[in-house]
């Protein structure tokens, strides 16, 4: 086990089997709420696969906060609402749940990574309660309550590597290592960043067609200011481009919704962000100041995706 992964003290003086009680009540409901809201998300994006993991820790969540109630009956402890305790819990809680919410590239594996993430912070919590605890009663309860996520996580780490070996041998996870080589030399950057983003633009022509023979001429407008600012210096390479040049080597969705395709075109640069992170990490002059101006440029770029694909959801439903 890690270090605590929480950054900042909660700062709670004493706690008691009844403030214990409506913490604990609080963690399983607030995760039950991100994960239902995460669930309903992906699935509007047209992500299945992603939205059914995150059923499944929706309904593992469910039963945690069954397990709760069980508890604190057994103790005769009344089940406080849960609100009343939301102020209490770490910020660090939901900072993985946030950081992803809108990522086109959230696979099950990612999901489930993050969850991983998510029980171990909740260890860490109750750790800090039951050193925090005003009698050696609520201590016990407070490491039975960490131990139990311990083993929630261990359920959760089985089902991420199923899906880390599932999408491994289709191809879907990034290999970064790949490209680290391309910090040292801004000359094989530069071709790189050609053939990328001239697939890219190749990739987003076939999307504005389809965006456009659907009438959402707004959305197909945006892929196409793409094009325009990346067209002219990097649009011939895309000839050399093969799937594995692009960052995406998924096929356009068959879905008619404009969300659906939005997310599709979101995803290639979202990967090369993640590639041109790991040529950062190494880089020095020249090859530093391309990779972080190409990634400022596609940061800028999914931002202005994201905020259509919320646009585009929110007129769906």
């Amino acid at each position: 086990m890690r270090a605590s992964l929480l950054c900042h003290d909660p700062q709670l003086e004493t706690v008691t089997l009844v403030k214990l009680v409506g913490i604990a009540t609080a963690i399983e409901h607030e995760a039950v709420r991100r994960y239902e809201l995460l669930e309903q998300t992906m699935r509007r994006r047209g992500e299945v696969e992603t939205a059914d993991a995150f059923r499944l820790m929706l309904e593992e969540e469910r039963e945690h906060v069954a397990s709760v109630a069980r508890w604190a009956e057994r103790l005769d402890v009344a089940v406080p609402d849960a609100g009343d305790f939301g102020w209490v819990l770490p910020a660090e809680l939901a900072t993985s749940w946030e950081e992803i919410a809108g990522s086109a590239l959230l696979t099950p594996y990612r999901a489930f990574a993050i969850a991983v993430e998510n029980e171990q912070r909740a260890f860490s919590f109750y750790a800090y309660l039951a050193a925090h605890a005003a009698e050696r009663s609520v201590a016990i309860e407070a490491e039975r309550l960490a131990a139990e996520e311990l083993n929630h996580a261990a359920r959760v780490r089985r089902w991420r590597r199923e899906a880390y070996h599932r999408e491994r041998r289709r191809g879907e996870l990034p290999a970064s290592t790949a490209v680290q080589g391309l910090a040292a030399s801004p000359d094989s950057l530069r071709r790189f960043l050609d053939k990328r983003l001239g697939a890219i633009v190749l990739r987003y022509r076939s999307v504005a067609e389809r965006l456009r023979g659907l009438g959402d001429a707004q959305s197909a407008d945006l892929l196409d200011a793409f094009r325009d600012a990346h067209r002219a210096q990097h649009g011939p390479s895309a000839r050399d481009a093969g799937p594995s040049d692009t960052g995406d080597a998924q096929a356009l969705p068959a879905s008619n919704d404009p969300v659906h395709l939005l997310v599709a075109a979101q995803k290639p640069l979202e990967a090369l962000v993640e590639e041109l992170e790991s040529v950062l990490a190494g880089a020095q002059g020249e090859a530093f100041t391309i990779a972080e101006q190409a990634t400022t440029d596609a940061v800028g770029w999914i931002a202005r995706l994201s905020l259509q694909i919320e646009r585009r959801s929110a007129s769906s439903v």
